[in-house]
């Protein structure tokens, strides 16, 4: 195939279509010069004169106005291609790649409402600690804890957390010092730099030293963290978010006097066109809602 630059072409484009070199130089912010260099170019591949100069304006000759209407359908036809990947070929099912912690102690909490506000979208859910690859096409959108700079992906923040010492109801006494019955506790430590640097923040608060803490379970997994915490096999530190409807439940108690802001945050993430879909500007608004409707609903239990 033997075709011309396509950036000739384009020049040609608005040249033919405003009729001066100077006015399409204008539009293309390039110099008249090289609007002309261009065409020089495209007349010499072409072997003809696609235009007539005239002082102040360019007319198209014979063989130039049989060319435009295949330009103008050329990149046109172009357009269509790439406007079709930027489209959502599902405009009412929403496919989510978030962490297992996050389903199973917040969203599938919170789900319900969700599709009453938007019945038209069905919502399909990947639970997975692996990065979501959007190059394949199977995922819309991602929710991730972390510090927000992913390089592959466009993300935008939802909202923080903080980490409070969770216990099963009985294993602590909040009229007793805490630095006395934490001795005596096992301690479910989250494997994540936010739950170390808290536990190591709490027992410097306590005037306690660190050895004498021994961990009990070490877990690389929020959601078992919080599950070994419910089943009574000790006391953790968990973020607020995950463990909200056990707290409203009476499952989980949390200690008083310590809260530690997690340097994480939750972040949605995804090819930047898609935060242009309807689906994900809806989703997006009422995840913001219902952050904001879950902090003024836990204020009692601070």
């Amino acid at each position: 195939m033997n075709l011309p630059p396509l950036k000739s072409l384009w020049y040609f484009k608005h040249a033919a279509e405003l009729g001066s070199f100077k006015l399409a130089a204008e539009k293309l912010f390039v110099s008249q010069a090289a609007v002309s260099q261009q065409i020089r170019l495209l007349e010499a591949n072409l072997q003809c004169e696609l235009f007539t100069r005239h002082t102040r304006f360019v007319a198209l000759t014979r063989q130039g106005e049989q060319l435009l209407p295949h330009v103008l359908k050329g990149f046109s036809c172009l357009q269509n291609g790439v406007n079709s990947l930027r489209q959502d070929e599902q405009p009412h099912c929403l496919n989510l790649s978030v962490l297992p912690s996050f389903a199973s102690g917040w969203l599938l909490q919170h789900v319900s409402g969700f599709q009453r506000a938007y019945p038209g979208i069905h919502l399909r859910i990947d639970p997975s600690d692996h990065h979501a690859n959007f190059s394949q096409g199977h995922v819309d959108l991602g929710i991730r804890f972390g510090l927000g700079n992913y390089s592959d992906v466009h993300s935008e923040l939802l909202a923080d957390d903080s980490l409070f010492l969770a216990y099963k109801p009985g294993l602590l006494d909040v009229n007793l010092p805490l630095k006395e019955q934490l001795l005596k506790q096992n301690i479910i430590m989250d494997i994540c730099p936010d739950a170390e640097q808290g536990w190591q923040t709490l027992i410097t608060s306590l005037g306690v030293c660190p050895a004498s803490v021994p961990v009990f379970l070490e877990i690389d997994n929020a959601a078992l963290v919080i599950q070994a915490t419910l089943a009574g096999q000790g006391i953790a530190l968990v973020r607020r978010r995950l463990i909200e409807s056990h707290i409203k439940l009476g499952q989980l108690a949390l200690f008083p006097g310590f809260e530690y802001a997690c340097s994480y945050k939750y972040y949605l993430v995804g090819p930047k066109d898609h935060f242009k879909w309807e689906k994900v500007i809806a989703f997006k608004e009422w995840l913001l809602s219902q952050f904001k409707q879950d902090d003024e609903a836990f204020k009692p239990y601070l």
